[in-house]
């Protein structure tokens, strides 16, 4: 039977269980990775998952009760095993008075599910074993060779795989998600004894012909260990920071974390009471996409089988919605927005599909040299961010600024501030938008956050 047949077959049985409603997600995932280190391969990993996760909801003397639990064993015994186990754990659970129950979902319409489905066709990967090997074999051999400097490799690691996943509702409604992937990195050690730096470089997409080359990826992250040899801690400092693009998306991202509807309603949130409100300066505008030709999470309906639209999170600096899923958004008294994310245990999360980060008009060179004291970042470490507070403070890694120009490689200071004030205080957004697997980032500046070194 097709994923889509197991799905409905095993909302069929949670009825005869018993329960009142019920929905399920079904995935069958395959993949590959090859991973080779000094011209040799060292692992070859193959991977198919297969199965199905259930939602049931029962009557009981106190209200609507519900429970989940998944199965890999997609028989007929084992669906029907799965549904009963759904139903008793739901009989014993606490009822809950605000649940939804997953029905009523402003569904796609048949007419969406085909368009999206006519526009959107399962494309192969284009890759095979062999294929992946000769890539990270390439994309290596190119780090190691691009200068004297380079003295050692953590390896390359070429990707491939396909996706796909069901959603069925007790309602009728019965979707299909089915992507496929692939990703090409490498990571090298430049210097020798203790001056040693390491560094990296990756790009995904949905088929191999469209991932950078090998050599450009090899090169890039000679290029950028390279860079960072002599780095040194640098002294204490307040002064503008920039961010470039693989980095800047963090900052995005505490963005998301804090205007999550669960965390919002568990008092986890610094911006539970901001929608409506100028977070960023007018020119930031934040984009959730969840149909774009580059991005890697696009997707027609969410983890509750609702319709996905585009939405500006950021609109000219201010924030108009939170994130909900159904449950959050009736605790919330506000609308749906399509953002629930499902796993095949457990309960329904919130999650993005793609998002993108309008660009500006300044390059990054532009930008620095507006720049006459300042702290490029090109990595962080650790996550101290204060979910509550929006304090913020993360080990850094990059290079001085100076009177516009990048010069003293750093290592081993800490930056620090508070994301409310570092979302005011953005003052650049450049025009270097880059896509990274499902998001899209330019480099940003931070006017003033404070510097921890010696």
């Amino acid at each position: 039977m097709r994923l889509n047949d197991k799905a409905a077959q095993l909302l069929d049985y949670i009825s005869q269980a018993g329960a009142k409603h019920a929905d399920a997600i079904a995935v069958n995932s395959t993949g590959e990775s090859i991973q080779v280190r000094h011209g040799k391969v060292e692992s070859i990993e193959a991977e198919h998952a297969q199965g199905i996760g259930l939602r049931g909801f029962v009557e009981t003397s106190k209200g609507l009760a519900f429970a989940s639990a998944s199965s890999s064993d997609l028989s007929d015994a084992g669906l029907k095993a799965l549904a009963q186990q759904v139903v008793d754990m739901a009989k014993i659970s606490e009822p809950d008075p605000d649940v939804v129950a997953p029905v009523g979902a402003n569904h796609p319409s048949a007419d969406d599910l085909a368009t999206w489905k006519e526009e959107h066709p399962h494309i192969n990967h284009g890759w095979d074993t062999e294929a992946a090997k000769a890539a990270a074999l390439q994309c290596e051999e190119v780090a190691l060779a691009f200068d004297a400097n380079i003295q050692n490799s953590e390896g390359a690691t070429a990707g491939f795989g396909d996706d796909e996943k069901v959603y069925a509702c007790s309602d009728g409604f019965v979707a299909q998600n089915r992507r496929s992937s692939s990703s090409l990195s490498v990571s090298v050690i430049a210097g020798k004894d203790e001056n040693m730096q390491g560094d990296y470089a990756w790009h995904s997409a949905f088929q191999a012909a469209d991932l950078r080359t090998a050599e450009d990826i090899g090169e890039e992250a000679a290029r950028r260990a390279t860079a960072r040899l002599g780095s040194k801690v640098v002294s204490s400092r307040t002064c503008p920071v920039l961010f470039e693009p693989r980095i800047a998306g963090s900052i995005f991202g505490h963005l998301l974390s804090a205007i999550n509807g669960r965390a919002v309603l568990q008092k986890r949130s610094f911006l539970g009471d901001d929608v409506g409100k100028q977070l960023f300066p007018k020119f930031v505008t934040l984009e959730e996409n969840p149909n774009h030709a580059q991005g890697m999470a696009n997707r027609l309906f969410d983890g509750e089988g609702t319709l996905c639209q585009g939405k500006n999170i950021i609109e000219e600096g201010v924030l108009t919605t939170l994130l909900t899923d159904r449950y959050a958004a009736k605790r919330l008294n506000i609308a749906e927005t399509g953002n629930a994310s499902r796993g095949l245990t457990g309960d329904v999360g919130i999650g993005t599909s793609n998002l993108i980060i309008h660009a500006g008009e300044m390059n990054q060179e532009d930008m620095m040299l507006d720049i006459q004291d300042g702290f490029f970042v090109t990595e962080l470490m650790g996550f101290g961010i204060n979910g509550v507070t929006g304090d913020y403070s993360r080990g850094a890694a990059g290079f001085l600024i100076e009177n516009g120009k990048v010069t003293q490689p750093v290592q081993e200071v800490t930056i620090a501030g508070n994301l409310r004030d570092m979302f005011q205080n953005i003052s650049h957004i450049g025009n270097d938008v880059t896509w990274l697997g499902s998001t899209a980032v330019p480099s940003i500046i931070i006017s003033d956050m404070t510097i921890a070194g010696q």
